[in-house]
């Protein structure tokens, strides 16, 4: 529909604001991103011995299947009453199945966590 049509039936009150909005405007299509498989973890404490840090990188040496996160987290969602700051558990799920290439660095006092999502 034409710009200047749906703006003149706005001014005649044939359209309400709202409706001349969703001719104007149409919703965006959103594609998922490529989906992911794998998440490879590196904790580093370093306040900790050698071994410690090398029992760590031995832990998370092979990538760990994003099966068993997703299954974490319905797991966790029982015991979750409220929504985490308006997100809801499946969404974070669904975020995390399509986050591919995604890189979470955490630097703390008292340790270091690079995460990947491979």
């Amino acid at each position: 529909m034409n710009y200047e049509t749906v703006l003149n039936q706005l001014q005649d009150n044939e359209l309400s604001v709202e409706q001349a909005y969703k001719k104007i405007y149409k919703e965006p299509k959103i594609k998922p991103g490529k989906r992911a498989f794998f998440l490879k973890v590196n904790i580093t404490v370093p306040d900790e011995s050698a071994k410690i840090n090398t029992f760590l990188r031995i832990l998370f040496l092979l990538p760990i299947p994003l099966v068993f996160a997703r299954l974490g987290l319905r797991i966790g969602s029982r015991f979750i009453k409220d929504d985490l700051d308006g997100f809801n558990v499946n969404e974070i799920i669904k975020l995390i199945k399509y986050s591919k290439n995604t890189k979470v660095q955490v630097d703390a006092k008292d340790a270091k966590i690079d995460i990947r999502i491979i």
